[in-house]
Order: C-alpha cells, then sequence, then structure tokens
C-alpha cells in the first residue's frame, strides 16, 4: 500500500467531513462522512466548485460566505488555518450546523496550491433520527417530515405540561407556518411542496436541541417547544430559525425554490402550555398580517 492509498483510507474512516480543493476552490477530493453530513455523493461533487449551489456557507446572520467571506478564500491567501461555525447547505435544502477547520496545502516553497477542509456536525439530529425511529412504531412520528406529528406532540406536550408545573421550568412556543405554501403546491406540483415540507423540517431538526419538542401540527404548520431561560433567549431561537430557513432552497428542473415563513412566539412560565400554544398560533396571524416572513413575540 502506497501513502496515498494509506491517507485515503484514513480520510474514508473519519467521521469528520473533509474535502480537498484546488487554488481555484475546485473540488479533487470528497470523503464518504462528507457525502452523509451533506447528502450530496462524490460523483455529484467532485469536478464542481464549493460555491457551485453546493455547500454555500452562511454564518449565524445568514451572509452567504462563498461569495465574501469563505474560510476557504482565507486560508489559501494568508496561508494558515481557518475556524469557523458555519451552516452549510444541505442535499435535501436545509441548513446544517458544522464548525469546520481549513488547513492550506503549500508545495515546496511554501506556497499555498489548495486547501482541505475538515467540517464536523453540531447537530444532535443523529440522535434525534435515533429517538424519532423508536416512536415510529407508536404512530408518533409524521412520515413524510420525520418530526413528530400531532399525535406524538400531545404525547410529549404532556410531559413539558408536568416538567413546567412540578419544576418551574420556562418554556418557548414557536408557532411556525410556511407563507403562501398553496401558490408553492399550484404552481410547482405537490412533490416540490413535500421538499419544501422536508426541507423546513429539516432546518428544525438540525438546528434544535434533542430535548426540543420539534412537530408537524398539520399542513404547513410546525410547533417547537423549548426550555428557555428568558424571552432573549426565545428571541434568538426565533431569529435562527427564521435565517436559516430564509437561506434554504432546493431546486427544482435548474429553479432553485425558496420559502419564508410566519413565526408567533411566546414565554411560558407557569403558563398552562395549551393556552400558550393558542398565543403562539395567534401571534403568528399576527407576523402574516405584517405581510408574512416576520417574527411576532
Amino acid at each position: 500500500m502506497t501513502i496515498n492509498d494509506l491517507l485515503q483510507s484514513v480520510a474514508e474512516k473519519i467521521s469528520d467531513g473533509l474535502y480537498i480543493v484546488d487554488p481555484e476552490r475546485k473540488i479533487l477530493y470528497w470523503n464518504k462522512s462528507a457525502e452523509n453530513i451533506t447528502g450530496y455523493s462524490r460523483n455529484e461533487v467532485t469536478g464542481s466548485h464549493c460555491y457551485d449551489n453546493i455547500l454555500r456557507h452562511i454564518n449565524e446572520n445568514g451572509v452567504e460566505l462563498c461569495k465574501r467571506e469563505c474560510p476557504v478564500v482565507y486560508a489559501i491567501k494568508d496561508n494558515k488555518p481557518v475556524e469557523a461555525r458555519v451552516f452549510l447547505h444541505h442535499r435535501d435544502g436545509h441548513r446544517v450546523p458544522v464548525f469546520v477547520k481549513v488547513i492550506p496545502i503549500t508545495n515546496e516553497n511554501d506556497t499555498p496550491v489548495g486547501a482541505i477542509e475538515l467540517f464536523t456536525d453540531l447537530t444532535d439530529s443523529r440522535t434525534l433520527k435515533e429517538e424519532l425511529e423508536s416512536l415510529r412504531s407508536l404512530a408518533f412520528v409524521d412520515e413524510l417530515t420525520g418530526v413528530l406529528n400531532r399525535r406524538g406532540f400531545e404525547y410529549f406536550l404532556n410531559h413539558k405540561k408536568m416538567e413546567s408545573e412540578r419544576f418551574k421550568k420556562i418554556f418557548g412556543v414557536l408557532f411556525i407556518d410556511i407563507d403562501d405554501f398553496k401558490l408553492i403546491n399550484d404552481t410547482y406540483g405537490h412533490k416540490v411542496g413535500d421538499k419544501v415540507l422536508r426541507m423546513v423540517a429539516g432546518v428544525l431538526k438540525s438546528n434544535l436541541r434533542i430535548s426540543d419538542i420539534v412537530a408537524r401540527y398539520g399542513g404547513d404548520e410546525f410547533l417547537v417547544i423549548s426550555e428557555i431561560t428568558d424571552r432573549e433567549e426565545l428571541s434568538s431561537l426565533a431569529n435562527r430559525i427564521h435565517i436559516l430557513i430564509n437561506n434554504s432552497f432546493i431546486e427544482d428542473n435548474d429553479k432553485i425554490i425558496k420559502v419564508s415563513v410566519s413565526i408567533g412566539g411566546v414565554v411560558s412560565e407557569g403558563e398552562d402550555l395549551e393556552r400558550a400554544l393558542e398565543r403562539a398560533d395567534s401571534l403568528m396571524y399576527v407576523s402574516k398580517s405584517k405581510g408574512k416572513n416576520k417574527i411576532t413575540l
């Protein structure tokens, strides 16, 4: 076995995603974990550039880094490693939080001739997927999106109500509705509509904690219940979800399809959670009345 064979064998077995680019950011190598984390196969990616509608990294403010502040660009330009927490674009459309470390590759003259990027999945989604899989036999999971269905939500809501009453926990409740979803179905068809629902669910699954409740409440409505400390934490959570959904997209017949959501949210402290859900639902409609694509807390 040559040293190159040995290195490739190691690269294929590590849990981190790994890819190699040349100075123009053309992708030369893409390992198995990169396939698993992003949903993109090696054949789909190698030979393309990292900014060609593939990873399209954004930061927490929704700024698209591949067009201006890409960690790979800085690593090659400054000839030093760069680390960052970013959100990459999954093949299914949603955003996945990852920690990236980019290491420049240099020649014998210490001139950069490319870079290696390692990226680690920061989400609890693997654990969440296992948890949801175990609930399928109870018919608690929405088969289309992979999050809890209404039955599953109501089951776990009772547990959260008990925690709220017994331990005086504070919960944030978010009611999320996809804007103009009927128009999407009418324009592109129900298959694309289903992809949009999976994309939004993917954002929620990938960017929330395993202890949070995430459910498709019905149609194009989603609910999130998360333990929080104060209103600022709920605001931060709602803004992160809003930004990530706005910066997610699916492709259909070479068309980029993006959606927005209207969000209503409440802080529930010592309040019946079902009442909190009603208030969050009402505030979601306030967001709709303000022109959609808004958050009302």
